[in-house]
């Protein structure tokens, strides 16, 4: 399984939608202003996805300190959500969306419908393969690694596991939760191990009586709270950001760290094209990059923003979930509930 390196995303609209065609001797300056004049009849940008305002503001306030003639619209729904909404606005024949974020499970369907446009990411050349499409039809806006973590003040140093065999030990019995929608986690191990050991060790790991918990946050302070010792699936971020608030965390250093890559697209029908290309060429320049890892504290594909998460990785395996498992998402479902949600 591919290991950690840092990479991009993003779509093209078609050439009669731009405000002119690019010649093939156009310079990166001649296209700006290019799209800056197209952009400046749209006036906006519309962009769907489902991570919070908190994170995307402080991005959407320097975009706009660069283009202050363009509005951003962002609607903030669930991966399903935004899923169902572009493919029943295109069935009608109403395009409102420009960018979107999804999750990889349903990125296929998107694709199958032709509702994703191809686009050359020029600022991505020098980003991993493992960070965009190569067909161009999407890019990792951020890459989501989830670790285990364990609560300080009730699990030494010492005691705290090391490794995903460790979690197997009856010491931790009835002290461990995880994601009670657990199918994309099962499919993160299955990548990393193959279907057989992820069965077998996920029987075993049942042995010890998972709790299912709801959500990523509510998990992470019921562990900073003690009322878990272990949890199973928490995001590295967000640990790293309640350490510094002084929580009694630590994550632990598996091998492999499983990791996914949270894709991005541009509409094939996008209403507002070079203001979409203007924001996804910002978004991918390493200020667009570096401006989303400080408000965000994600892991980013640009592997020249400076970042902690980079430093907390150093030496660390990563498995990176292949885009391509995504279509055993059902099974990985089944697979869950048989043997950790009975």
């Amino acid at each position: 399984l591919a290991s950690l390196v840092l990479a991009g995303l993003i779509t093209t609209p078609r050439a009669e939608n731009f405000a002119g065609v690019a010649s093939s001797q156009e310079t990166e300056k001649q296209r700006e202003t290019r799209l800056i004049e197209g952009a400046k009849k749209e006036g906006k940008v519309a962009y769907w996805d489902a991570t919070s305002a908190r994170e995307w503001e402080p991005v959407f306030k320097r975009f706009r300190q660069r283009y202050p003639f363009l509005v951003v619209e962002h609607w903030i729904a669930s991966d399903a959500e935004v899923h169902q909404k572009i493919t029943s606005e295109a069935r009608a024949g109403v395009y409102n969306v420009d960018l979107a974020g999804v999750e990889i499970d349903v990125l296929s369907e998107l694709k199958k419908s032709g509702l994703m446009k191809k686009y050359n990411w020029p600022n991505t050349t020098g980003w991993s393969p493992q960070y965009k499409d190569p067909e161009g039809y999407w890019i990792a806006r951020h890459i989501l690694c989830s670790v285990v973590t364990y609560n300080t003040n009730l699990v030494s140093s010492a005691e705290a596991p090391k490794s995903w065999e460790d979690l197997l030990d009856p010491k931790w019995r009835g002290t461990m939760s995880v994601d009670k929608d657990g199918g994309k986690w099962v499919l993160m191990l299955w990548g990393a191990w193959g279907k057989e050991k992820t069965v077998s060790y996920l029987k075993n790991l049942a042995k010890n009586n998972i709790a299912l918990g709801a959500g990523v946050t509510a998990r992470t302070e019921m562990v900073a709270a003690g009322a878990f010792k272990i949890d199973l699936r928490l995001n590295l971020h967000r640990v790293i950001e309640y350490q510094q608030k002084g929580a009694p965390l630590e994550w632990v250093g598996t091998d492999p760290i499983l990791a996914n890559a949270s894709p991005m697209f541009m509409a094939e029908r996008a209403p507002h094209p070079n203001a979409a290309m203007l924001f996804a060429d910002w978004l991918t320049s390493l200020e667009g990059q570096q401006t989303y890892y400080d408000a965000s504290g994600r892991l980013l594909p640009d592997s020249r923003v400076k970042s902690r998460m980079v430093e907390a990785l150093k030496g660390q395996k990563i498995g990176l979930f292949p885009v391509e498992m995504a279509v055993h998402g059902n099974e990985a479902d089944t697979i869950f509930r048989e043997i950790l949600a009975r």
